[in-house]
């Protein structure tokens, strides 16, 4: 089964298990112009939750805090129709304290830094329009279809649209219909309403660190950080249709609504090394173990029904309630290699490769054992190979930065979604003993949205929306050394 296959909330569980499994750290705006490029660089918090060695380069103390500004743009294409949505968003991107110690020794142990503080590691607002007019289907096609070939109704979808009305069983024939299927008998072609689905999201996972590195002799740093994530998602899902052209005898439009959230916690340990073979080269490498997180999801659903004023039949409002599910999620371990190189004073070239396999997530529950989910998880994902580089240049005090991310398809059917291309751009200001950094990134992406299945067929069975997604985000570190 792949999530191509799966009504708009089918595939909820191994969706869930891989949005909380990547990540695109925001961090510090020096981090996000070079393109998150750091894991050999260091000297810049946010390698507290990157490599943990770069905490070891630094020579004095810091604190830093990072406002962010988010502009979220979607087009989605459907039906022939294409829409857009956007929303803004400000947040903390990063806020953090490093102090480090010298001994006094020119070998050896020279010097130890500890830091403590917030990164964010995601940022999932968006919200997106999808509408246009259907002439072949309904999502009460996936309600009846699921009802009639299901030994029970779905308390959050095909009960709820036959509580409403919208899914009558027909005694005779014993089987559930709707509406908006074509009858011969007043000479109704059936469908033709009008869709409108938004989809809203909101939320985070941040990283709160305490991290410690060591440096041996300017040549060696090593560090280490433990991590507690803290995860907040909220997704609304408004689903409408309207009979705009007065085609049907009786209906005359409804609103499908679904709530879910997700908040919970997980910590995750982290090591990394930083070695100079010579001044000008850097090479890091760095480990992140599975993050171990406990989730609770909250869910319901609910479901308005109008009808024509000729029929007499009163409006109706149907609700699921709320229902709750705690379980366990064991994300895949990440690895990374890193190199830079320092020209002088000049400025400073560096690039980063990531591994993660993403089909090695897991889920459990000490009342559920997600077997059919986390096989699902290791067939609809794979292994991601992530690639960032950037540059800086110094001119006296002021510091101009470029970078550049990208990150690899995870899903195995490369239809549900795109590999992910950010671009940056920043210009930073050293004083003493305050420091200003400023920086812009694009972020672009394309996925691949099914609504909802009406019939059993592979491809003709689906309606699905192809959505892009460009995000901007605007960042500005404030720094003072110490």
């Amino acid at each position: 089964m792949t999530l191509l296959l799966a009504a708009s909330v089918s595939a909820q569980d191994q969706t869930q298990a891989f949005r909380f499994s990547q990540y695109y750290p925001i961090g510090t705006a020096r981090f996000q112009a070079m393109g998150g490029a750091f894991g050999a660089v260091g000297g810049d918090f946010t390698a507290a939750s990157q490599n943990p060695a770069g905490l070891g380069l630094y020579r004095g103390s810091e604190f830093t805090i990072t406002p962010s500004f988010t502009i979220n743009n979607s087009t989605s294409h459907y039906l022939g129709n294409t829409s857009r949505d956007n929303v803004n968003n400000f947040s903390i991107g990063n806020l953090g304290l490093v102090s480090s110690y010298k001994t006094g020794r020119n070998d050896g142990l020279i010097g130890t830094t500890f830091s403590f503080g917030y990164n964010a590691l995601n940022n999932f607002h968006s919200t997106t329009l999808i509408q246009g007019i259907n002439e072949n289907s309904s999502l009460l096609d996936n309600f009846a279809w699921h009802a009639n070939n299901s030994s029970s109704l779905d308390i959050f979808y095909e009960e709820l649209a036959h509580t409403a009305a919208l899914l009558p069983f027909d005694t005779v024939a014993g089987t559930y219909w709707h509406d908006l299927e074509p009858d011969e008998t007043i000479g109704y072609e059936g469908y033709g309403e009008e869709q409108r689905r938004i989809v809203d999201r909101k939320g985070y996972v941040g990283e709160y660190v305490a991290s410690a590195a060591m440096n041996f002799g300017h040549k060696l740093y090593v560090g280490g950080t433990f991590g507690l994530h803290a995860v907040r998602f909220y997704e609304d899902v408004y689903h409408n249709e309207t009979d705009v052209d007065d085609l049907s005898p009786v209906f005359d439009s409804f609103r499908f609504g679904e709530y879910n959230s997700t908040r919970g916690y997980g910590y995750v340990f982290k090591i990394g090394m930083i070695y100079k073979p010579i001044h000008m080269l850097r090479i890091g490498a760095s480990f992140h173990a599975p993050v171990l997180y406990k989730l609770t999801d909250d869910k319901f659903t609910d479901l308005f029904t109008y009808w024509d004023t000729n029929t007499g039949w009163e409006d109706g409002y149907e609700s699921s309630g709320l229902f709750s599910k705690e379980y366990t999620l064991r994300t895949p371990y990440r690895a990374s290699l890193s190199a830079a190189v320092v020209v002088g004073k000049f400025g400073l070239i560096s690039a980063e490769y990531e591994y993660v396999d993403y089909s090695s997530a897991k889920m459990d529950s000490p009342g559920y054992d997600f077997v059919d989910e986390n096989i699902a998880i290791s067939q609809d994902f794979g292994a991601a190979h992530n690639v960032k580089a950037g540059a800086e240049l110094r001119v006296s005090s002021t510091y101009f930065r470029a970078g550049m991310q990208y990150y690899m398809n995870p899903f195995t059917d490369d239809r549900n979604g795109s590999e992910i291309m950010v671009y940056s751009g920043g210009i930073g200001f050293r004083g003493n003993p305050v420091f200003v950094d400023l920086s812009y990134s694009l972020t672009t992406r394309s996925a691949l949205y099914g609504l909802y299945q009406h019939s059993p067929e592979f491809e003709d069975g689906f309606e699905r929306s192809l959505n892009d997604y460009n995000r901007s985000n605007l960042m500005l570190t404030l720094g003072y050394k110490f």
